[in-house]
């Protein structure tokens, strides 16, 4: 749910922090008071278009964040997972959205993001209906998923035994098709992968060969430096032949003769068997760097064969990889493939057979889903029209529309016919409207209006329930061109989307207020001579002002007490359907 909402110098807010609660929110207000800047605000947050002139007069950028607790939004949460965007143990999801005149920068937790990837895990947080469309009903790829929403979860697992039918058979297609290359094209493509298999082989590379290389290369190339440091570092640890006393017999000498009085005072014990310490140590280094010594090679013949072998593994390099791990993996893959390709001929016979028996198998488990969102949709479009009658909506004609295509290469149906297939099947559905009697139906986009739309979407979540998936919904316009009894209808079906789902609603008609769980009053202020939309939560006896003042038809006395006999009413009806 949408737990917090920032915005600055947005339109006429200079700045807003706007909390809110689970359950029906209504936010209420004169005409103009800006109740509408508040859902474009959010529109904004979560990707849709807006335009630079949103920004506040006199400011350069305009900030919006939309803070969501999306403990119930798991398909929003794995998109994030696949993005290393989650965070562990928090399930907060924050959109941030930054708008200059440039364009917009986008974050989401905190993180900068692309535009696709803010709108994708948006559209699994909130639906927003209204005049400014986030409305997943004008997109047709949506009214499938609708559709098997309606059938619950029989049908949500009809679907999923269809979708691992379609996933083993696509995965044998994908197989078979990458192997159906032209003879000449698969001898080529065998050449090129020998050659690079035998060339990397005979390369014999070991892992951190060319570090160790380096290293070899640097001593020999330092040979006569190191030979003559060498040397006369042991002379001076260990006496030669033109030194009297090396470092290490002196320190012994030195040991000996603090150890002869040691006896005499514990400090100069202690000092001799430092001094016998450094002794050891000097012996050890000496011995260390005379073998060290002996190593040091000054043949020109080694220089040139390690030099060779890095020329070697830089050739390689430009053309397999980085480094010697990169290298090792291409000539693994290379392999791979090379074994593949040829042993392609007896494979593509095992794929021919079993993409038949994959494809019969994908194309029953289509023929179920197909029947059953056929009886399903017969269901829904009885079930649109009914509840669309009691939101002002009598005669509207809803249907839902099915198609598919032949496909060659598709799942195979119980009929024989190959059809075009996907992992939601093998229809194309889509939802037909007519408004208006006499009219034909047409697309969605065609024949509805904003407050239409928000209705039928309405409808919709009643008979779906999908606000599970979808864990906040916003109606801005739903009760355009609707009064009295309708209006009271719709306020209802709010309250009763609301026990799944926060919804949040712009409303002018107090039938729709009244069965809110909580009530925001959103007011322009004029501040040091600028107006500012300015939003706070209602009290009891604030609430019952404003929805007086929302009657407004009869005298002040009268719409009061008018006001609390229909909060009171709505409140004992939400109780019980809270009950029950």
């Amino acid at each position: 749910m949408l737990t917090e909402l920032t915005v600055r110098n947005f339109a006429l807010i200079d700045e807003l922090v706007l909390r809110l609660k689970p359950g029906y929110t209504i936010l209420t207000g004169e005409t103009g008071a800006g109740k509408s800047i508040i859902v474009d605000a959010l529109d904004a947050a979560l990707g849709e278009k807006v335009s630079s002139d949103v920004i506040r007069g006199g400011t350069d950028t305009s900030i919006t964040e939309a803070v969501f607790d999306a403990g119930d939004a798991p398909k929003a949460m794995a998109i994030l997972a696949e993005n290393g965007l989650a965070e562990d143990n928090n399930a907060t999801i924050i959109l941030s959205r930054e708008i200059a005149a440039g364009g917009s920068r986008y974050r989401v937790n905190r993180r900068a993001s692309t535009l696709g990837l803010l709108s994708e895990v948006s559209r699994h947080l909130a639906d927003i209906h209204g005049q400014h469309q986030h409305q997943s009903l004008i997109h047709e790829e949506n009214h499938l998923h609708y559709l098997d929403q309606s059938g619950g979860k029989a049908q949500l697992q009809l679907a999923e035994q269809y979708r691992k039918s379609y996933d083993e058979f696509a995965a044998a297609r994908s197989e078979l098709q990458s192997l159906q290359m032209d003879e000449q094209e698969r001898a080529r493509r065998l050449d090129i992968l020998s050659f690079q298999v035998q060339e990397i082989e005979a390369a014999g590379l070991q892992p951190g060969e060319e570090e160790e290389l380096l290293i070899q290369r640097q001593r020999l190339q330092a040979g006569e430096k190191l030979r003559e440091a060498l040397g006369a570092a042991c002379e001076l640890l260990v006496a030669g032949e033109d030194t009297a006393l090396g470092a290490k017999d002196a320190l012994q000498e030195a040991a000996n003769l603090l150890a002869g009085v040691g006896g005499v005072d514990p400090e100069l014990a202690r000092a001799a068997d430092e001094l016998q310490r450094l002794t050891y140590q000097a012996d050890d280094l000496a011995r260390a760097l005379s073998n060290y010594l002996e190593a040091v090679d000054l043949d020109p013949a080694a220089i040139e064969e390690v030099e060779a072998r890095l020329d070697l593994i830089s050739g390689l390099k430009r053309k397999y990889g980085g480094n010697i791990v990169e290298i090792l993996q291409f000539f693994e893959d290379a392999r791979a493939e090379a074994e593949r390709l040829s042993g392609s001929t007896e494979r593509l016979g095992e794929l021919e057979e079993l993409i038949q028996r994959l494809a019969s198998e994908a194309g029953q488990q289509a023929h179920k889903l197909s029947q059953a969102r056929r009886k399903l949709a017969r269901e829904l479009a009885e079930g649109v029209a009914e509840e669309l009658s009691h939101l002002g909506m009598a005669g509207t004609r809803f249907e839902v529309e099915f198609a598919n295509a032949p496909d060659a290469d598709g799942v195979m149906m119980p009929d024989g016919s190959r059809l075009q297939a996907t992992p939601d099947g093998v229809d194309k559905v889509h939802f037909v409207l007519s408004a208006n009697p006499g009219e034909p139906v047409k697309p969605l986009a065609k024949v509805a209006s904003g407050g239409e739309l928000s209705r039928l979407m309405l409808a919709l979540k009643s008979l779906c329930a999908r606000g599970a998936e979808v864990p906040t919904i916003v109606f801005d316009e739903i009760d355009v061109g609707i009064g009295g009894v309708t209006a009271q209808r719709v306020g209802e079906k709010l309250m009763g989307l609301a026990q799944d789902a926060q919804v949040l609603c712009v409303t002018h008609l107090p039938q729709v207020a009244n069965f809110a769980d909580h009530h925001l009053l959103v007011h322009k202020q004029v501040v040091g001579g600028r107006t500012k939309i300015v939003v706070r939560e209602l009290t009891e006896d604030e609430r019952v002002a404003e929805v007086a003042r929302m009657y407004g038809d009869i005298d002040d006395r009268a719409a009061t007490e008018h006001a609390e006999q229909a909060l009171a009413e709505a409140a004992k009806l939400r109780a019980k359907v809270r009950k029950g």
